[in-house]
């Protein structure tokens, strides 16, 4: 539909009284739904899915709805040993389902503020997060514990892939022009910058959009193993839940290596039909790049690779910019190796069924992210295990002292050297951003090699190293005086 054709398409439905803020994007009698997210799991050289990987790569705002507290951690570097009853990772998740977000786009014909009921259910995993508030339900909750305190922050249990939790939106109504929460945080101006329809609940709660977020103890559709013998990564079908009726096709993969420096080198792969036998390789790349395939240049081309990609798939422009902008850290800034490809929608529409009332054409466009164990971490991992008991214990005290003295301007500037009244401002900003995961913690203290050896593994290196615990008994020192233990639902969950 050209410019104008849409600006008088839209005047129409003003003229019939309809109150909208949106442009027109479907041409019949259906409304048009859109959905994008992510799923992003951790594989070791095996293929084998790593647990423990409830990380928040993009804390939202405070004022998103929680089911329970705690479920998805906060990216911050200092150590749980800092802070009195910090959670921990829980082993049983496997998959993350990050910021799904669905849009409305009304059709031609739509002359009033219809309202909707709209309901998804993530089988295998916990909806953990949402925005407008929705009605949320999930077994291993219990006590309707939805909304819970601060006594009772951990009252969750285990999560297994028969595990199912489901949210739903009642008497939604869409398409006003209602004002929206004043915020700047990237994760969530980033989604808003979409023509599409706002929604609001029956308690007030307006948005451009549905979000909701998740956790999961499922596979991803595709495993990804290290062939040490001839340097190539082999790629399989994981379909074992799965009933399949028909082809499941993975249209587009990418394999991508970011380095510290931001450097990328990126290759695209052929396209793939996934195979219900789960020995047949699907195909093979080299696991490694050369050092001439790095470049700050690839970023625009992997950026315009994906964006075209998520546009042939069936998203507006403006829809796939919006995914690339609200995961540029987590996709393009952090350092690692991970394997891009769109997620094949009867996938999706089996582990993540959605309903809604309205008659929409509905598509939905998820992006498979498999974050893969590298070479690299495994030699840091070895580097920690040969830690002595001792110089553990010493380099933590070093960075404990350092840590709470400069807190209270002690060690750091002694008692007749205290700083003046905006280098306290300016130390007490630092530390919320270094405790929130803002900032890195070497820019607020110096931190002493070892830990700073189990920084270097990446956001999910407190996973990491739990799973290589399990080989390596000498780092459970390291784990033990740093409370890096993982979480027992077994114990603390309600009874």
């Amino acid at each position: 539909m050209n410019l104008i054709a849409r600006t008088f398409g839209c005047l129409g439905l003003l003229l019939f009284g309809i109150c909208v803020n949106f442009p027109c994007r479907a041409e019949d009698q259906k409304w048009v739904v859109h959905e994008w997210g992510t799923f992003t799991s951790l594989q070791d050289e095996t293929g084998a899915a790593i647990g423990g990987i409830n990380t928040d790569d993009e804390p939202v705002p405070d004022f998103v709805h929680e089911l329970g507290r705690f479920i998805l951690l906060r990216p911050t570097e200092v150590p749980n040993n800092f802070f009195q009853g910090a959670p921990s990772c829980h082993p049983d998740v496997t998959m993350r389902l990050e910021t799904p977000v669905i849009y409305f786009h009304p059709p031609k014909s739509e002359t009033h503020i219809p309202r909707a009921n709209v309901s998804v259910t993530f089988r295998g995993g916990w909806l953990t997060e949402f925005y407008p508030d929705a009605y949320p339900e999930a077994p291993e909750f219990k006590d309707n514990g939805f909304r819970p305190g601060p006594a009772r922050m951990f009252r969750f249990g285990s999560l297994r892939s028969s595990s199912e939790s489901k949210l739903t939106w009642s008497d939604l109504k869409i398409g006003g022009n209602w004002p929206l929460t004043n915020i700047t945080a990237h994760v969530w101006t980033s989604p808003r910058a979409v023509s599409a329809a706002s929604v609001q609940t029956t308690n007030g709660e307006s948005e451009k959009f549905l979000f909701y977020r998740g956790v999961a103890h499922i596979d991803a559709p595709l495993k990804i193993s290290r062939d040490a013998n001839f340097g190539e990564l082999l790629f399989r079908s994981q379909l074992k839940n799965l009933p399949v009726n028909k082809p499941l096709m993975i249209s587009s993969l990418w394999l991508v290596d970011i380095r510290t420096d931001g450097k990328i080198a990126f290759r695209s792969l052929p396209s793939l039909t996934l195979d219900p036998d789960s020995k047949t390789i699907l195909t093979h790349t080299p696991a490694v790049f050369s050092p001439g395939d790095f470049s700050s240049g690839n970023l625009e081309k992997l950026k315009a690779a994906l964006q075209t990609a998520l546009v042939a798939e069936g998203l507006f422009a403006d829809e796939a910019q919006a995914l690339l902008n609200t995961w540029e850290l987590s996709y393009f800034k952090s350092a690692g190796l991970r394997v891009f490809f769109l997620v094949p929608p009867g996938w999706t529409d089996f582990y993540l069924p959605l309903k809604i009332s309205l008659p929409a054409d509905i598509n939905r466009v998820m992006v498979g992210r498999i974050e893969l164990a590298t070479p690299e971490q495994q030699s840091r991992l070895q580097k920690i295990s040969s830690l002595s008991k001792p110089q553990i214990e010493l380099e933590a005290r070093q960075m404990f002292t350092n840590y709470y003295g400069k807190i209270t301007f002690n060690s750091m500037f002694g008692a007749t050297n205290r700083p003046g009244r905006s280098e306290m401002q300016q130390i007490n900003q630092d530390l919320a951003q270094v405790n929130a995961g803002q900032k890195t913690l070497a820019s607020f203290i110096p931190v002493p090699e070892g830990y700073q050896t189990y920084l270097d593994l990446g956001r999910f290196r407190n996973a990491l190293i739990l799973e290589d615990a399990k080989r390596h008994s000498t780092l459970t020192n390291f784990i033990a005086l740093y409370q890096l233990d993982a979480y027992q639902p077994t114990l603390a969950a309600l009874k």
